[in-house]
């Protein structure tokens, strides 16, 4: 229901005067006297426009006179001039743009289960968190020569510390996940991760992000790290910095990012015999600018450039370490409250060391859809590709590009369904190997209790290595349970 909005005119009390409006004539004809008019209406328009932003609902308006006791000036109603009206209506225009209604996805209808965390100090909470799952793959190794199937037990403990203060925040997050696999105990394995953050708000909108880490993880069966068949996974160590400052609100949004990583990979066995795989070892040096401003009420542009620089610790028998740039611009649209779309294009560029690798000149794109049809439904779709370093010693790097799709539907508050399709195309540089992998997936996340919730998921894969690569499909089907302190 509107607000109804009463004013009372200040001119209405000079003493003698029957009318507050009342005055000589303006120069100017009709024109004239409806601008000063309107000028004289702008206090009037100021406190309309005011309790709009305030009511934030549909504002019915009156301008009226209030007829006087005894003893006070007679004053009749009288309207808003044209141009008043016209510049009430553009007055308004944000407060009532601001009356739109949020639009709800099925991830904000979904409640999982969640800890209420142990106080351990004033400002300082412990976050415990418990995954565990059985999984039956049909395909352990990824290879069409020896399909072995099994059943493989993973544990994932999780553990953050993270602050409540006004301002700045900190965290530290550090987890592990153990695999023990029924028959090939071999593929047995270990994995671990800690890394601490810090957002400091230095100013209004603007914040700098730290973060920090060490990863001990395995190359996945399959993928182009896996390129012979070892005795058990291929195990590395990863240590990762980036900074990061971000200006957010107001017409310019800008990020300035820079990271850096340095992965070292352990020594493995081939048939007993050991296996130096230090030449993969590479630190990668990436930074990017990212800058946005509004183009209209419902986009913004945006223009974004990143450099990069690979160096391999060991340079025989010939270099690979490489350095490139790739540049991007696009738009942020909300087509409609349904509808965010991202879509950018530009180029990408790398030369390396070795004139022999040749360089990588290609089209860089970007695409990152958002459809909310219905409040428990929606559908995103992503695109985009990148230069990575490579853990093969006869290829300098890979050109990877990404293409997924993802639907989402939320039965009430408790359940969440997914589906997901997509495809990896692998380039690899120097090389005429081009690994295409599909999958799909699809899962249910139930919550159980406000702290236990359980989750089941199938997926599909294929992969076409063409003559060069390796040729695979398999499936896998996962039973588990997530728990939250």
């Amino acid at each position: 229901q509107g607000a109804r909005v009463m004013l009372l005119s200040n001119s209405s009390r000079r003493k003698g005067s029957a009318r507050p409006d009342a005055g000589p004539r303006q120069a100017g004809g009709r024109f004239g006297a409806s601008l000063a008019q309107t000028v004289g209406d702008l206090p009037i328009l100021a406190r309309l426009s005011l309790e709009a932003l305030v009511a934030k609902q549909d504002v019915k308006l009156r301008v009226i006179r209030i007829k006087p006791m005894a003893g006070q000036v007679r004053v009749k109603p009288r309207a808003l001039s044209p141009l008043a009206i016209l510049a009430l209506l553009l007055l308004s225009r944000p407060a009532l743009a601001q009356t739109e209604d949020k639009v709800v996805t099925p991830v904000e209808l979904f409640e999982p289960e969640r800890g209420e965390g142990v106080r351990i100090a004033p400002s300082l909470t412990a976050y415990p968190a418990l995954e565990a799952d059985v999984t039956y793959d049909g395909n352990v190794y990824n290879t069409a020569i020896l399909e072995t199937d099994d059943l493989v037990g993973s544990v994932r403990p999780r553990l953050t510390l993270r602050t409540d203060l006004a301002r700045h925040a900190f965290s530290l997050t550090g987890g592990a996940e153990i695999r023990r696999y029924v028959e090939t105990v071999a593929e047995n394995s270990e994995q671990f991760d800690i890394q601490g953050k810090a957002v400091l708000d230095l100013a209004e909108r603007t914040e700098v992000i730290i973060d920090t880490g060490f990863r001990r993880g395995i190359e996945q069966r399959g993928t182009v790290g896996d390129q012979f068949l070892t005795d058990q996974p291929v195990a590395f160590d990863r240590k990762f910095a980036g900074l990061m400052v971000r200006r957010q609100g107001g017409f310019l949004e800008v990020l300035a990012e820079g990271r850096i990583a340095a992965t070292d990979y352990r020594a493995t066995t081939v048939n007993g015999q050991p296996v130096d795989l230090s030449g993969r070892d590479a630190t990668v040096k990436r930074a990017r600018l990212r800058g946005s401003a509004p183009s209209s009420h419902y986009s913004r542009v945006f223009v974004e450039a990143s450099v990069n620089a690979v160096s391999y610790d060991n340079a025989a028998p010939v270099s690979r370490d490489s350095h490139g740039y790739a540049i991007l611009a696009g738009m942020l649209l909300r087509l409609t409250d349904l509808v965010n779309l991202e879509v950018g294009a530009g180029y990408i560029h790398q030369s390396f060391d070795n004139p022999a690798n040749g360089n990588v000149n290609a089209v860089n794109f970007q695409l990152q859809v958002e459809w909310t049809p219905r409040p428990d439904w929606q559908i995103v779709a992503s695109a985009n590709r990148a230069v990575e370093p490579s853990p093969r010693l006869d290829v300098p790097a890979i050109v990877r590009s990404d293409f997924s799709l993802e639907a989402k539907k939320a039965l009430g508050d408790r359940a969440l369904v997914t589906a997901e399709v997509g495809i990896v195309d692998e380039q690899y540089q120097g090389s005429g190997r081009k690994d295409r992998r599909f999958y799909a997936a699809g899962g249910v996340h139930y919550r159980l209790t406000d702290r236990v919730g359980l989750i089941a998921r199938a997926s599909w894969r294929n992969q076409d290595g063409n003559a060069l690569g390796r040729d695979y499909d398999g499936v896998a089907a996962t039973v588990g349970v997530r728990l939250r302190f």
